[in-house]
């Protein structure tokens, strides 16, 4: 039996929590949530990228992140077998994916590609969908556009010390632009993302064509018209510029994350944030960016499915929580001068208390 190469077992380690953690959420939605198998699908792909996303922040940590998030009341809620959008949505965007890279392969060129993938997405749109607003397809880009970001930034940005920066790799740029540009057409909220995303990109130092720039730009423009015709334009408006001021739209926000994780959840988020931005300054900054934008559109949106598009804005919220159980870890770990790291493990281990309770709730009639 051929042994597997080092690259190969590097692969696996680095991509197993991600796939574990989607194969437990997918079963749970399947089994306990009586779901369709195509929205669990969709469902677990979004989780497969945020512990992906995670997986840096602690092989177990992220696991217990990912299914933090599966298991959170917001995320649960999009489970279940009554009525919903359709899923012809989702496997569009996955073989839109699947086309740009078989164009990007024939034709030797990333940006015809990356253009390609994105016009036969939309001839599936407009064609097979139309209007539609599809809240899985917000949560799988949002999901991947995050972990691309992450990957980007750590891979450029390295902690000091620890190893030497990279430069970033083509798919990162070009995944960036493709999945934001599906982003934006299906639903243009994911708009907010981009003052992020272009300080990422900035951060990470990548070497773009102004082709690039201009196809990132243009897709910004699309997304910012049709997000004022989405939430500015309807009379009467459902969104108040100025609802931010009001001291009852920060208390309801404040509920909406208590609401998914408690109160350790924002205590966690608090520390998660302030440990990230003290070792990895580049991801505190953007991830902090992204979520105050979510933030704002929180304080001043009162239509409909308020909380559920503000599903970006609790992925972010794991992650910190994500990256502050890591940093414990390796404080008691050094604490205790361990150089096993096992303290680190075990108290990763202590994180899948909140989704055992999470779960819990769910399964209590």
């Amino acid at each position: 039996m051929q042994r597997l190469s080092v690259e190969q077992r590097q692969l696996i380690r680095q991509w197993s929590p991600a796939v574990l953690t989607a194969a437990t959420a997918w079963l749970l939605m399947l089994i306990v949530g009586e779901t369709p198998v195509s929205r669990a699908s969709g469902l677990s792909l979004t989780i497969l990228g945020v512990t992906a996303g995670m997986r840096q922040m602690g092989f177990v940590a992220s696991i217990g992140g990912g299914l933090t998030l599966a298991l959170c009341p917001l995320f649960w809620s999009q489970t279940g077998g009554g009525q919903s959008q359709p899923a012809t949505i989702v496997f569009a965007a996955c073989a839109a994916a699947l086309a740009m890279l078989l164009a990007t392969r024939a034709l030797k060129r990333n940006d015809l590609g990356i253009g390609f993938g994105i016009i036969f997405f939309l001839f599936i749109f407009w064609n097979q969908i139309g209007t539609v607003q599809s809240l899985r397809l917000t949560g799988l880009v949002t999901a991947w556009l995050l972990y691309l970001t992450v990957d980007m930034i750590l891979l450029t940005n390295p902690r000091p010390g620890i190893e030497p920066a990279r430069n970033p790799k083509p798919w990162h740029s070009l995944g960036m632009l493709f999945l934001f540009a599906i982003g934006a057409i299906n639903d243009p909220l994911v708009t907010l993302l981009a003052p992020a995303l272009l300080l990422a990109l900035f951060l990470s130092y990548a070497k773009l064509r102004a082709m690039y720039w201009l196809a990132m730009v243009a897709a910004i423009a699309i997304g910012a018209i049709l997000l004022a015709r989405a939430y500015l334009q309807p009379a009467p408006s459902p969104l108040d510029i100025w609802g931010w001021r009001d001291a009852a739209s920060w208390i309801e926000l404040g509920q909406l994350v208590i609401a998914q994780f408690s109160v350790f959840g924002i205590i966690l988020g608090v520390i998660g944030l302030a440990r990230l931005s003290r070792w990895y300054p580049p991801l505190g900054t953007v991830t902090m960016i992204a979520y105050a934008a979510y933030a704002f559109f929180g304080l001043t949106y009162n239509g409909s499915h308020r909380e559920i598009l503000l599903i970006p804005l609790i992925i972010i919220q794991v992650m910190w929580m994500t990256y502050a159980v890591n940093t414990l870890g390796q404080w008691v770990n050094k604490s205790l001068s361990d150089e096993s790291g096992r303290w680190i493990h075990i108290i990763s281990l202590l994180y899948f208390a909140l989704p055992a309770i999470l779960l819990l709730d769910i399964l209590r009639p």
